[in-house]
């Protein structure tokens, strides 16, 4: 295994959404009111909330969302999907990080290096996908999830691919970079040690001994001695994001924003379980009526023309029905979610094929139709397995899947039919005076309107008209024309 590592030590402020060097995350307890991250270059993380506001009047604070934070790194571990599927992601405060929350993500990118063309050429991909993502990091590389934390939060780039080159990397490191309990890392300081390789330079038995055995199997898994057994994360089978606001906006345009954010964390979740989407929903959540009155929510439910799991496709609907969108509120919050979800049809690869292109387009004018006109006004035409041609077809709505081809009559089988058909069809006083070919048709005695007839086509000044004869009532009828 190779384990690359993300170390994010503002994460509690980039998974808000609120970055910026006016805004700081604060955590609670009790009376007391601290800094967390954001603004490190003004503000000490740690220092009272008080105080802030006392230096700082312009310094605006965010309460700390722990279930916002779990679902960034939701988001986040699904973009990294795309570089291993084993991987691992943890919320911690440890005293390495001053006791602050900062996260940590590992993804096992051995597997694939082949497939991105070596490690440089992954790295690259990775950093640069990773800069788009809106969050800020170190990167650390080594064969064990444990090392590579270690490298990562002490912002090494060094490259460790192999588990004997650990001893040798980590022994001139401090030994301060290990996340270990303050009192064991006094009681190591105490007896002169300094240095992780110093550390790993005393026997197993007394360590374990004096500062218990969970101390050694640490040091175990951070030199690959022994696996690490936590949990890997794995994709839910349904998509949810949240994103609170931090005020109300009362305008549609102050909402692309974050939606542009979400539809992009969801085109890395439909990425990583290899699958699109034709329906989604977003809510969007108000505040109180001026009456003090909680207004309900507004849901919209979206559908694509066809399935689809490119961002800015998703984006683009949704601007489209937003602006057709009033709102009763101002937003507080919005809620992007997808419970079905369906295999994308597969891309033309010839180089001088333009349909692809052409249904592509074709696809986007239908969204943007039903977006701005609704799904009910918006209808195409639809087949239906019946002989009888005023029962052959339908409308049914433009984003709903077309009927199975074997359930249809092969078209290829049946003699030639004009398409403009005449309803109900016109009555001749007298049968024509020049016919060719035949076919004859019956059926419907299953539904009670049963139908005997001999179709021919007979040409009067240049059209093509298409007649039958009722064999029943012996007239002739017009029932389509050939233009």
């Amino acid at each position: 295994m190779l384990w690359l590592c993300l170390h994010l030590p503002q994460f509690s402020l980039e998974a808000l959404g609120e970055v910026g060097a006016d805004r700081v995350v604060t955590a609670r307890r009790g009376a007391r009111r601290w800094v967390i991250a954001g603004a490190a270059d003004r503000i000490t993380p740690g220092t009272d909330w008080g105080t802030v506001q006392t230096l700082h009047p312009d310094i605006r604070a965010i309460e700390r969302r722990p279930r916002a934070e779990r679902e960034a790194m939701q988001a986040l571990a699904a973009w990294a999907y795309r570089y291993g599927s084993e991987l691992v992601w943890e919320i911690t405060e440890s005293e390495l990080d001053h006791g602050l929350p900062c996260a940590l993500l590992w993804v096992d990118i051995g597997s694939s290096l082949k497939l991105f063309g070596g490690l440089a050429a992954l790295l690259g991909d990775f950093d640069a996908g990773f800069a788009e993502s809106g969050h800020v990091g170190n990167r650390g590389l080594a064969p064990t999830l444990e090392a590579a934390a270690v490298l990562a939060r002490l912002g090494l780039t060094q490259l460790v691919c192999d588990v004997a080159e650990l001893p040798a990397v980590l022994d001139g490191l401090p030994l301060a970079a290990l996340p270990l309990e303050p009192k064991v890392q006094d009681a190591l300081k105490a007896v002169g040690l300094s240095s992780i390789g110093e550390l790993l330079a005393l026997p197993a038995a007394p360590l374990a001994k004096r500062h218990g055995p969970a101390f050694t199997l640490y040091l175990d898994r951070l030199l690959g001695r022994r696996p690490d057994v936590r949990p890997r994360f794995r994709l839910p089978p349904k998509y949810q994001r949240r994103f609170d606001l931090m005020g109300e906006v009362e305008h549609t345009e102050g909402l692309l924003f974050p939606l542009q954010r979400m539809t992009r964390e969801l085109g890395h979740f439909l990425k990583a379980r290899d699958t699109g989407l034709q329906a989604f929903r977003l809510t969007l959540n108000h505040g109180r009526a001026s009456g003090g009155k909680p207004q309900p929510d507004t849901v919209l439910d979206l559908r694509l023309a066809s399935p689809a799991r490119d961002a800015e496709r998703l984006l683009r609907v949704l601007r489209e029905r937003l602006s057709r969108t009033p709102l009763p509120a101002g937003v507080r919050g919005l809620k992007l979610s997808a419970e079905q979800f369906i295999e994308p049809p597969t891309g033309q690869g010839d180089l001088f094929d333009s349909h692809a292109g052409d249904d592509e387009a074709w696809s986007q004018l239908v969204e943007k139709l039903i977006a701005r006109l609704g799904a009910d006004a918006v209808t195409a035409l639809g087949l239906i397995a019946d002989h009888r041609p005023e029962r052959s077809w339908r409308l049914r709505a433009c984003d709903a899947p077309p009927p199975s081809p074997a359930a249809l009559p092969t078209l290829a089988a049946l003699p030639p039919r004009p398409i403009w058909l005449i309803d109900p069809p016109k009555p001749l006083s007298s049968a024509p005076a020049r016919i060719a070919g035949f076919e004859r048709l019956e059926g419907g005695w299953w539904d009670g309107d049963d139908v005997q007839r001999d179709y021919y086509r007979s040409e009067v000044q240049g059209s093509g008209l298409w007649v039958y004869r009722d064999r029943r009532s012996e007239g002739w009828f017009l029932h389509g024309v050939w233009a």
